[in-house]
Protein backbone atom coordinates (compact mmCIF):
# COMPACT_ATOMS: atom_id res chain seq x y z
CA UNK A 1 0.00 0.00 0.00
CA UNK A 2 1.20 3.48 -0.71
CA UNK A 3 2.42 5.16 2.45
CA UNK A 4 -0.17 7.64 3.69
CA UNK A 5 0.86 10.60 5.79
CA UNK A 6 -1.75 12.36 7.90
CA UNK A 7 -2.83 15.78 6.61
CA UNK A 8 -1.17 18.35 8.85
CA UNK A 9 -2.81 21.43 10.31
CA UNK A 10 -0.48 24.38 9.70
CA UNK A 11 -0.81 25.84 13.16
CA UNK A 12 1.98 28.27 14.02
CA UNK A 13 2.81 28.44 17.72
CA UNK A 14 5.23 31.05 19.06
CA UNK A 15 5.80 29.51 22.47
CA UNK A 16 5.98 25.72 22.41
CA UNK A 17 6.30 25.46 26.17
CA UNK A 18 2.51 25.62 26.40
CA UNK A 19 2.06 22.51 24.28
CA UNK A 20 1.75 19.03 25.67
CA UNK A 21 3.76 16.01 24.67
CA UNK A 22 0.67 13.95 23.83
CA UNK A 23 -1.86 14.31 21.02
CA UNK A 24 -5.01 12.23 21.40
CA UNK A 25 -8.31 11.37 19.76
CA UNK A 26 -9.86 10.90 23.18
CA UNK A 27 -12.26 7.97 23.52
CA UNK A 28 -14.07 7.24 20.23
CA UNK A 29 -17.38 5.39 20.62
CA UNK A 30 -17.45 2.90 17.75
CA UNK A 31 -20.46 0.77 18.65
CA UNK A 32 -23.12 1.36 21.30
CA UNK A 33 -24.94 -1.97 20.89
CA UNK A 34 -26.01 -3.01 24.38
CA UNK A 35 -23.65 -5.60 25.83
CA UNK A 36 -21.30 -5.29 22.82
CA UNK A 37 -20.08 -1.72 23.25
CA UNK A 38 -16.81 -1.01 21.46
CA UNK A 39 -14.53 2.05 21.69
CA UNK A 40 -11.04 3.08 20.70
CA UNK A 41 -8.46 5.71 21.60
CA UNK A 42 -5.24 6.78 19.89
CA UNK A 43 -2.52 8.64 21.81
CA UNK A 44 0.52 9.97 19.95
CA UNK A 45 3.85 11.21 21.28
CA UNK A 46 7.20 11.80 19.63
CA UNK A 47 8.27 8.33 20.78
CA UNK A 48 5.32 6.37 19.41
CA UNK A 49 1.60 5.53 19.21
CA UNK A 50 -0.54 3.97 21.93
CA UNK A 51 -3.78 2.31 20.86
CA UNK A 52 -6.48 1.42 23.39
CA UNK A 53 -9.38 -0.82 22.38
CA UNK A 54 -12.27 -1.58 24.75
CA UNK A 55 -14.86 -4.13 23.67
CA UNK A 56 -16.47 -7.52 24.31
CA UNK A 57 -13.93 -10.07 25.53
CA UNK A 58 -15.27 -13.08 23.62
CA UNK A 59 -14.61 -12.02 20.01
CA UNK A 60 -12.13 -10.37 17.67
CA UNK A 61 -11.83 -6.59 17.45
CA UNK A 62 -10.59 -4.60 14.46
CA UNK A 63 -9.65 -1.01 13.56
CA UNK A 64 -8.42 0.39 10.25
CA UNK A 65 -6.45 3.63 9.92
CA UNK A 66 -6.83 6.36 7.28
CA UNK A 67 -9.60 4.54 5.43
CA UNK A 68 -13.28 5.05 4.61
CA UNK A 69 -13.91 1.42 3.64
CA UNK A 70 -12.06 -1.89 3.18
CA UNK A 71 -10.05 -0.46 0.28
CA UNK A 72 -7.29 -2.87 -0.85
CA UNK A 73 -3.91 -1.84 0.53
CA UNK A 74 -5.17 0.11 3.56
CA UNK A 75 -3.79 -0.53 7.05
CA UNK A 76 -5.81 -2.40 9.70
CA UNK A 77 -5.20 -4.22 12.98
CA UNK A 78 -7.15 -7.09 14.54
CA UNK A 79 -7.01 -8.60 18.00
CA UNK A 80 -7.24 -12.37 17.48
CA UNK A 81 -7.55 -13.45 21.10
CA UNK A 82 -3.78 -13.48 21.65
CA UNK A 83 -2.09 -10.91 19.45
CA UNK A 84 -2.90 -7.56 17.87
CA UNK A 85 -2.16 -8.54 14.29
CA UNK A 86 -0.95 -6.05 11.69
CA UNK A 87 -2.88 -6.62 8.45
CA UNK A 88 -3.77 -5.15 5.06
CA UNK A 89 -7.26 -4.87 3.56
CA UNK A 90 -7.85 -6.92 0.40
CA UNK A 91 -11.22 -5.42 -0.48
CA UNK A 92 -14.82 -5.61 0.74
CA UNK A 93 -15.79 -9.17 1.62
CA UNK A 94 -12.20 -10.45 1.78
CA UNK A 95 -10.33 -11.31 4.97
CA UNK A 96 -7.39 -8.88 5.49
CA UNK A 97 -4.02 -10.57 5.08
CA UNK A 98 -1.22 -10.63 7.65
CA UNK A 99 1.67 -8.24 7.04
CA UNK A 100 5.16 -9.72 6.83
CA UNK A 101 6.19 -7.61 9.83
CA UNK A 102 4.11 -7.40 13.02
CA UNK A 103 4.76 -3.96 14.53
CA UNK A 104 2.22 -3.67 17.37
CA UNK A 105 3.23 -4.75 20.87
CA UNK A 106 0.57 -5.41 23.51
CA UNK A 107 1.43 -3.72 26.81
CA UNK A 108 -1.80 -4.54 28.66
CA UNK A 109 -4.65 -7.00 28.11
CA UNK A 110 -7.25 -7.17 30.88
CA UNK A 111 -10.77 -8.58 31.08
CA UNK A 112 -13.42 -7.59 33.61
CA UNK A 113 -17.11 -8.57 33.54
CA UNK A 114 -16.90 -9.59 29.88
CA UNK A 115 -15.18 -6.39 28.75
CA UNK A 116 -11.64 -6.44 27.35
CA UNK A 117 -9.29 -3.46 27.60
CA UNK A 118 -6.37 -3.85 25.23
CA UNK A 119 -3.43 -1.44 25.08
CA UNK A 120 -0.74 -1.71 22.40
CA UNK A 121 2.11 0.45 21.10
CA UNK A 122 3.87 1.03 17.81
CA UNK A 123 6.35 3.51 16.33
CA UNK A 124 4.99 6.51 14.40
CA UNK A 125 6.52 5.33 11.13
CA UNK A 126 7.44 1.65 10.89
CA UNK A 127 9.05 2.08 7.49
CA UNK A 128 6.68 -0.55 6.09
CA UNK A 129 4.80 0.46 2.95
CA UNK A 130 1.54 -1.08 4.25
CA UNK A 131 1.55 0.77 7.57
CA UNK A 132 -0.13 4.09 8.33
CA UNK A 133 2.20 6.94 9.31
CA UNK A 134 1.08 8.85 12.39
CA UNK A 135 1.91 12.50 13.03
CA UNK A 136 2.46 14.42 16.27
CA UNK A 137 0.74 17.49 14.79
CA UNK A 138 -2.95 18.35 15.31
CA UNK A 139 -4.86 16.72 12.49
CA UNK A 140 -7.74 14.31 11.83
CA UNK A 141 -7.99 10.62 10.97
CA UNK A 142 -10.54 8.44 9.18
CA UNK A 143 -11.23 5.07 10.79
CA UNK A 144 -13.05 1.87 9.90
CA UNK A 145 -13.95 -0.59 12.63
CA UNK A 146 -15.36 -4.07 13.06
CA UNK A 147 -15.88 -6.72 15.71
CA UNK A 148 -16.75 -10.39 15.58
CA UNK A 149 -20.30 -11.25 14.55
CA UNK A 150 -20.36 -13.91 17.27
CA UNK A 151 -18.35 -15.23 20.19
CA UNK A 152 -15.32 -16.31 18.15
CA UNK A 153 -11.77 -15.21 17.35
CA UNK A 154 -11.89 -16.82 13.90
CA UNK A 155 -11.46 -13.79 11.67
CA UNK A 156 -14.07 -13.59 8.91
CA UNK A 157 -15.91 -10.86 7.05
CA UNK A 158 -19.47 -10.17 8.15
CA UNK A 159 -21.80 -7.36 7.14
CA UNK A 160 -24.37 -5.70 9.36
CA UNK A 161 -24.21 -3.57 12.45
CA UNK A 162 -20.91 -5.02 13.70
CA UNK A 163 -18.83 -2.72 11.48
CA UNK A 164 -18.76 0.95 10.51
CA UNK A 165 -16.77 4.06 9.66
CA UNK A 166 -16.00 7.20 11.62
CA UNK A 167 -13.46 10.02 11.87
CA UNK A 168 -11.81 11.83 14.72
CA UNK A 169 -9.68 14.88 15.34
CA UNK A 170 -6.30 14.38 16.97
CA UNK A 171 -5.53 17.31 19.24
CA UNK A 172 -3.35 18.14 22.20
CA UNK A 173 -4.43 16.23 25.29
CA UNK A 174 -6.55 18.34 27.64
CA UNK A 175 -4.74 17.06 30.72
CA UNK A 176 -1.39 18.23 29.36
CA UNK A 177 -2.50 21.40 27.63
CA UNK A 178 -3.71 23.50 30.54
CA UNK A 179 -4.09 26.73 28.59
CA UNK A 180 -7.04 25.22 26.71
CA UNK A 181 -8.99 25.46 29.97
CA UNK A 182 -8.96 29.24 29.61
CA UNK A 183 -11.62 29.28 26.89
CA UNK A 184 -14.82 27.45 25.95
CA UNK A 185 -16.62 26.90 22.64
CA UNK A 186 -20.41 27.04 23.02
CA UNK A 187 -22.31 25.24 21.56
CA UNK A 188 -20.19 22.43 20.19
CA UNK A 189 -21.30 20.94 17.79
CA UNK A 190 -23.14 23.84 16.15
CA UNK A 191 -24.59 24.60 12.71
CA UNK A 192 -24.92 28.38 12.53
CA UNK A 193 -23.13 30.27 15.30
CA UNK A 194 -20.66 29.64 18.12
CA UNK A 195 -19.44 31.77 20.99
CA UNK A 196 -15.91 31.59 22.34
CA UNK A 197 -15.91 32.35 26.04
CA UNK A 198 -12.65 33.67 27.44
CA UNK A 199 -11.74 33.32 31.09
CA UNK A 200 -11.89 36.44 33.23
CA UNK A 201 -8.10 36.67 33.06
CA UNK A 202 -8.17 37.65 29.38
CA UNK A 203 -9.99 40.43 27.52
CA UNK A 204 -9.03 39.82 23.88
CA UNK A 205 -7.65 36.98 21.77
CA UNK A 206 -6.65 36.29 18.18
CA UNK A 207 -8.59 33.39 16.65
CA UNK A 208 -7.45 31.21 13.77
CA UNK A 209 -9.56 28.31 12.49
CA UNK A 210 -8.27 25.45 10.32
CA UNK A 211 -10.13 22.67 8.53
CA UNK A 212 -8.90 19.06 8.29
CA UNK A 213 -6.81 19.86 5.20
CA UNK A 214 -4.88 22.52 7.11
CA UNK A 215 -6.58 25.40 5.27
CA UNK A 216 -7.19 28.51 7.36
CA UNK A 217 -10.89 29.45 7.19
CA UNK A 218 -10.98 32.22 9.81
CA UNK A 219 -8.53 34.75 11.25
CA UNK A 220 -9.87 37.55 13.46
CA UNK A 221 -9.54 39.08 16.93
CA UNK A 222 -12.28 38.63 19.51
CA UNK A 223 -13.03 40.07 22.92
CA UNK A 224 -15.11 39.11 25.93
CA UNK A 225 -17.78 41.48 24.62
CA UNK A 226 -17.79 40.33 20.98
CA UNK A 227 -16.87 36.64 20.64
CA UNK A 228 -19.50 35.31 18.24
CA UNK A 229 -18.43 33.44 15.08
CA UNK A 230 -20.79 32.79 12.16
CA UNK A 231 -20.12 29.22 10.99
CA UNK A 232 -23.21 28.77 8.80
CA UNK A 233 -21.17 28.92 5.58
CA UNK A 234 -18.54 26.44 6.74
CA UNK A 235 -18.67 22.89 5.37
CA UNK A 236 -19.71 20.18 7.79
CA UNK A 237 -16.74 18.55 9.48
CA UNK A 238 -14.09 18.91 12.16
CA UNK A 239 -12.18 22.16 12.73
CA UNK A 240 -9.38 23.27 15.02
CA UNK A 241 -9.94 26.62 16.76
CA UNK A 242 -6.61 28.11 17.75
CA UNK A 243 -6.42 31.05 20.20
CA UNK A 244 -3.41 33.29 20.75
CA UNK A 245 -3.26 35.62 23.74
CA UNK A 246 0.08 37.35 24.04
CA UNK A 247 2.77 34.67 24.09
CA UNK A 248 0.29 31.95 25.03
CA UNK A 249 -1.79 29.79 22.70
CA UNK A 250 -4.36 27.01 22.87
CA UNK A 251 -6.28 24.74 20.51
CA UNK A 252 -9.66 23.03 20.75
CA UNK A 253 -11.70 20.92 18.37
CA UNK A 254 -15.03 22.12 16.96
CA UNK A 255 -17.56 20.05 15.00
CA UNK A 256 -19.85 21.71 12.42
Amino acid sequence: MKKITLALFTLLVLNTSFFAQTNSTGTINLSSTAGLEYSGKIDITASGVTLTLVGPSDRWLGLGFGANTMTPGEDVVFFDGTNLTDRTFQGVGATPTLDSNQDWSITSNTVSSGVRTLVATRSLDTGETNDYVFSTTDTSINLVWARGNGATFALAYHGGSNRGITSSGITLGVDDFNFANNFKIIPNPASSKINIQLSNSFKTAKVKVFNTLGKQVYNQSISNIDSSLNVSNWSNGIYLIHLEIGDKSGTKRFIK
